[in-house]
This record gives C-alpha cells, sequence and structure tokens, in this order.
C-alpha cells in the first residue's frame, strides 16, 4: 500500500513524499533496507530514540508520537524517508494489523499455541502445506503482545493459508491476541509448566491456553487426547481432532545413528531429519491438521523429508564420530524431559551426555522443576551429566549418576576443552534462552576443526 494510504487505516499524519510500504520493523538491527521502523516503548528504551539509525539504514519511512521528534529534525528526516505522526505508535500498529487481517481471502488462518512444540509444529505445518499452497507463516517466534501484531501486519493477504504462533505468559494474552488474528483453525500441542512466574499455577496455565479455542470463528481444532475432557465443553460447536494415545498416533518411531527420525503410522512412513520426541509430536499433529482440512497426509510424505526446521530446536549436528542434539532455543520442564529420552534413545552411539543449563521463569516452584528433573534422570541410561547455572545446582544433588555442576560457563567451556569431545558419544545441549547454551556445541565443533 502507499504510505499515503498506511496513515489513513491508522489514523496519522504523513510528512514527506508517498512510499510504497511491504514491510514494517520494530527493530533497528533486523533493518535490510526498505521497510517501515515503528518505534515503541518498552521498559528499558524507546525506539523513538533510534529513527535516526533505522533512516541510516536505509528505512524509506517511520512512525512516531507526537512530540517525540522536533519540527527541525522531522525536517531532516524526511529528506530522505516519509513520516507518519500517531497518538500511539503500539495502537497504530495494532490498527494496522487489524486492518490486514480484514483484508485476508485465503481458505483458512490457523493459530497454534503450546507449552513446548508450538513454534517447530507451526513451521511443520506452514512447510507442509507449503508443498502445495501458497503460506504465510508467524516469522521466527514472533509469538507476543508486539510479534504478532508485527507479524500480522507484514502478512501476505493473498495467501491461501496463514499459520501464526500464539504465545502466553498470563491469563488473557491468547484472548487479546486471537481478538486481532481471529482465526479460523486452533492447534493446542500440550500444556506443560511453562512461563509460571506470570500465570502463578498450572490451573491458571490451562485456562490461558484453552483461550485458543474462544474466537467465534474458530471451527476446527486440533489438540491432545490427553486434554480432551479439559476442553470439551469449549469444542461442542467446532469440528475436531485429537492426536496421542485416543488420536492421530504414531505407531513407532526410531531415532537413527545420522541424526534422523523415522516415524511410522499405520497407513505410512515418513522420515523427518530432525531428532526428538519433540518432532514425534509435532508431526503426529501436523498429520491431525491435513485429516482435519480432508487432506491424505500420505501425499505429504515427501515434504516431511525436507523438513529442517529452525535452528536450535532439536537440530542433529554430525560431528564425524559424535552426534550433538543442539536444542538452545528455550526449555521447560516437559521440553527438557522430551529431549533427555531422546538422547537415550538415539541409535548407534556408546556415550550418552547431557549438558544441560538453567530452566527459567518457572515461579516458586522453581526448585521442585529443578530436583524433579534430577530424579528423572536418574530413571535414563545416560552415562554423564554436566549442568551449569544456579537452579540446576539442585537436579545435581538429585543425581546419583557421573554429575558435574559447573557456576559459570567459562568453568564448563574449560573442562569440555580438555575432556572432549569423545567419539562414540552422542551429546544433548539444552537449556533455557537466557544461559546461551549454543557457546558449549561451539567448544566441541572448534576442537573437532582443530585436529
Amino acid at each position: 500500500m502507499l504510505s499515503t494510504l498506511l496513515a489513513k487505516v491508522i489514523g496519522g499524519k504523513h510528512y514527506g513524499l508517498p512510499r510504497l510500504v511491504r514491510n514494517l520493523e520494530i527493530d533497528t538491527r533486523k533493518l535490510k533496507g526498505g521497510e517501515v521502523f515503528i518505534p515503541l516503548k518498552g521498559s528499558r528504551f524507546d525506539g523513538h530514540s533510534f529513527i535516526g539509525e533505522a533512516v541510516s539504514k536505509g528505512a524509506i519511512g517511520f512512525l512516531f508520537e507526537k512530540n517525540k521528534v522536533s519540527p527541525q529534525r522531522l525536517k531532516v528526516l524526511t529528506q530522505k524517508a516519509f513520516a507518519i505522526e500517531v497518538e500511539n505508535t503500539y495502537q497504530a500498529l495494532k490498527r494496522l494489523a487489524v486492518f490486514k487481517r480484514n483484508q485476508f481471502r485465503g481458505k483458512e488462518i490457523i493459530a497454534v499455541t503450546g507449552s513446548a512444540g508450538k513454534t517447530t509444529t507451526k513451521e511443520l505445518i506452514a512447510h507442509l502445506l507449503g508443498g502445495f499452497f501458497s503460506v504465510y507463516k508467524t516469522p521466527g517466534n514472533l509469538n507476543s503482545q508486539i510479534g504478532l501484531p508485527l507479524s500480522l501486519a507484514n502478512a501476505d493477504p493473498n495467501a491461501d493459508f496463514w499459520v501464526f504462533e500464539v504465545g502466553t505468559d498470563r491469563r488473557g494474552n491468547i484472548k487479546e491476541l486471537t481478538e486481532i488474528l481471529r482465526p479460523t483453525f486452533a492447534v493446542l500441542t500440550s500444556v506443560s509448566p511453562s512461563h509460571l512466574e506470570g500465570l502463578r499455577n498450572f490451573e491458571n496455565l490451562l485456562c490461558a491456553k484453552g483461550e485458543i479455542f474462544l474466537p467465534r470463528g474458530v471451527k476446527k481444532t486440533v489438540l491432545p487426547s490427553a486434554l480432551l475432557k479439559c476442553y470439551k465443553t469449549l469444542l461442542e460447536d467446532k469440528r475436531f481432532l485429537t492426536f496421542g494415545e485416543n488420536g492421530i498416533k504414531v505407531t513407532s518411531y526410531r531415532f537413527l545413528k545420522e541424526g534422523k527420525t523415522l516415524i511410522e503410522f499405520p497407513e505410512f512412513r515418513v522420515t523427518v531429519p530432525l531428532l526428538g520426541k519433540g518432532i514425534v509430536k509435532a508431526v503426529e499433529t501436523a498429520v491431525a491438521v491435513l485429516k482435519l482440512l480432508d487432506f491424505n497426509p500420505k501425499g505429504f510424505s515427501n515434504l516431511f523429508e525436507t523438513f529442517r526446521g529452525e535452528w536450535g530446536r532439536m537440530q542433529p549436528v554430525l560431528g564425524g564420530d559424535f552426534l550433538i542434539i543442539a536444542d538452545f532455543y528455550n526449555a521447560n520442564p516437559l521440553s527438557v524431559r522430551l529431549a533427555l529420552e531422546t538422547l537415550s534413545e538415539v541409535e548407534g552411539y556408546k556415550k550418552r551426555i547431557a549438558i544441560l543449563g538453567d530452566m527459567l521463569e518457572l515461579g516458586e516452584e522453581e526448585i521442585l522443576h529443578h530436583e524433579s528433573l534430577g530424579e528423572f534422570i536418574n530413571t535414563l541410561p545416560l552415562n554423564e551429566v554436566y549442568l551449569y547455572g544456579k537452579l540446576t545446582e539442585f537436579t545435581c544433588k538429585k543425581v546419583t549418576k557421573r554429575c558435574f555442576h559447573f557456576q559459570s560457563a567459562k568453568q564448563l567451556e574449560e573442562f569440555l576443552k580438555r575432556k572432549h569431545p569423545q567419539g562414540g558419544t552422542v551429546y544433548l545441549i539444552k537449556g533455557s534462552r537466557a544461559m546461551a547454551m549454543e557457546r558449549f556445541a561451539k567448544v566441541l565443533l572448534d576442537a573437532l576443526a582443530q585436529k
């Protein structure tokens, strides 16, 4: 759309020469040139401070709030870019998102949420549908109060399917986001302890995730069979399919030495170049989605084999005679347990080592969850466990296997440099995003490069 139309849609005043608007961005670090910059106010920064940087990096325009840019400064900036003055930049972004939603004329808007697996599931659904249709999906994991409106504002209204990820850290979040997105198809991947700092307890978490089923426009839903009893009253006016024990179910799976997962259904089999029980669940979920869309999943078999997912989410990294399962993005009790079970079941390796960091944002029960993780580790055939962070100290106290705890990343890095990598070993590296666990994979791979 032209920038003059954008100004009209968001109720702003246009300055400078009109330009054709294609993409919007809120982070100057992600600017590639040609975007419109929207400065938002956060707890630590005000995006208005970065308007000059955005223009110098090639932004063709920017929004700004009244009295945030002086007339003299505005005159200089609009020699290179247009500007739109608004009352509130976040509300302007939401108005644009609503406008873009109203333009959608495709088949379905699929909203995906869950405590674990939502990004991988979103990516897999989009990948499969993208083999036959035009698809727009949430970039990365932009699923928040800011990320979803931004994703929606940038959506292609001519796509056949939209696949959006919806996140939450408190009750009401998903409800607010789906009021903007107005999905027609809801997918719940799982419910397990995560983001409990804002949600307080598991009951609130169940209610928060259940908000995905509330929009009036949702006519199709997919959810775990184990959770059907929790949400059945919300599904009375909808078509639904479940996956898991009493629904669409994988009959068997194998984690192959080369870093692939072989998955068998009663009617067909697929191979996915990723590892993990999480990918097995994502495949079950995606197959349920395809069936509810009245597609034959067997016809999508080849597309499963080309799915790569997003870096840092159960990615296999072959290092000659050892394997790294790279899962750096985030960690909660369910996702860590699934990853550890995967580590235990990968075929063809003599030694299994878990390198784990703290699980964050678990609220008042964070110590209990870390202690419980230690007890769970004792049930698995792991050779050694390396733990990093303040909270994993409670995990290590419960572990009866060879367990090493490190207070600092440097200590663990030095230990790995001295002892690893070791041939015939499969490593799992996982922790919450703030723990920056990818540094430990780099140590192992750098050591390989030096051999």
